[in-house]
């Protein structure tokens, strides 16, 4: 019964130095990442060993990390910083708090828990080397389950349903902050039996008839300075504020686009004062989070949306991570334009000294 236990799907070791602005692209037979034709499998969560250059503590610019489901690339979903300063999944054992970010939640019914990642015969990652070489080696892996085909039925039974007072529903995605709610509905009513043929079509999975459910991580580096007058920076694809559209958090939605912010995360560097969401003109919460740097929290306070290496909050030789923290509640934007927005305070903050971070549940009402 090993398949009901938590394992190593997949185990990427790059060696020897990776030139600035390539791609790594190992097979998944490279990674272990092939199943057996009569397997199933869902990832749950990454860890990634950053490198680092030993003598300043300093992280290499490992700069993006790409899940690969079955010859796919889930930029569009996720998209994960692997900086040891900015890093989204570091190694399980060294989150402070054993906190753990995952893409979902493991044998669920719900749709909008089930949102790990699905594939049906192999897994592998792409990896993006920043500005710099990196050279030095690093790891990365992938940890979830595998089922044999003729036990999905009975570990997930249907997927989707059951919605109180809403029996024809496959899902209802609520955001009770702001009194809203998105009804989803499927071709098949009641659910989506859940066996070795509809596997991918399952939240998380690539052959998804609509509505899409997928899991929402991505970060963004600020591409150009701040303003330099505690302005909105938006980190907005389209007017040039990021590199490139899997960094892009400004997000206009009609009716059959939304997305569930969950976890809001910033790198603050010194003179940056504000940071939080602005869905429908207004902001979230009101007046903005306060993310200080946080050198001197004595006198600044503490950056409460601080992720990655966990300095200034420890000692800087320490190897203790943070997680991407969570919102109280949950936020929607749907049918309305949202974005992250983050305030220098007063003082002009150069391009690429701001990381932001952000994670939820992506649903696409359309083709």
């Amino acid at each position: 019964m090993e398949h009901y236990e938590l394992r190593l799907l997949a185990d990427y070791y790059h060696t020897g130095t990776q030139t600035a602005n390539t791609w790594a692209r190992p097979t998944p037979r490279t990674v272990g990442g092939e199943l057996e034709r009569d397997e199933r499998a869902e990832v749950v969560f990454a860890e990634i060993f950053s490198p680092r250059n030993p003598a300043t503590g300093a992280g290499d610019l490992l700069r993006k990390v790409i899940p690969v489901l079955d010859g796919e690339r889930y930029s569009e979903y996720v998209s994960l910083s692997g900086i040891r300063e900015s890093v989204m999944m570091p190694a399980k054992d060294r989150v402070w708090g054993a906190k753990l970010l995952s893409f979902g939640t493991p044998m669920s019914n719900n749709p909008l828990l089930s949102t790990t990642l699905k594939y049906s015969h192999d897994i592998t990652i792409e990896t993006l080397a920043g500005d710099a070489d990196i050279p030095r080696d690093y790891r990365i892996r992938l940890w979830g389950y595998v089922y044999k085909v003729d036990e999905l039925s009975r570990v997930f039974g249907t997927m989707g349903g059951g919605v109180p007072g809403h029996p024809e529903l496959f899902a209802l995605l609520v955001d009770r902050t702001r009194g809203r709610e998105v009804r989803m509905l499927k071709p098949t009513p009641g659910g989506i039996p859940v066996n070795g043929d509809t596997w991918k079509t399952l939240p998380g999975g690539k052959d998804q008839s609509i509505p899409k459910v997928n899991p929402f991580m991505r970060f963004a580096w600020n591409l150009n300075a701040t303003d330099g007058k505690s302005g909105d920076y938006q980190f907005r694809y389209e007017i040039g504020n990021v590199l490139d559209s899997d960094e892009d958090m400004y997000f206009d939605f009609d009716e059959k686009d939304a997305l569930l912010v969950e976890g809001l995360g910033i790198r603050a560097p010194t003179n940056l004062e504000k940071t939080g969401l602005k869905i429908a003109g207004d902001y979230h919460p009101k007046g903005l989070f306060p993310t200080p740097e946080s050198v001197s929290p004595e006198t600044e306070g503490l950056n409460p949306l601080h992720f990655g290496h966990a300095y200034p909050f420890f000692a800087s030789n320490i190897p203790l991570f943070r997680i991407i923290p969570k919102l109280e509640r949950p936020l929607l934007i749907w049918s309305e334009i949202g974005m992250v927005v983050t305030r220098d305070d007063g003082t002009a903050i150069s391009a690429g000294d701001i990381i932001a971070a952000l994670t939820g549940i992506r649903v696409e009402m359309h083709g």
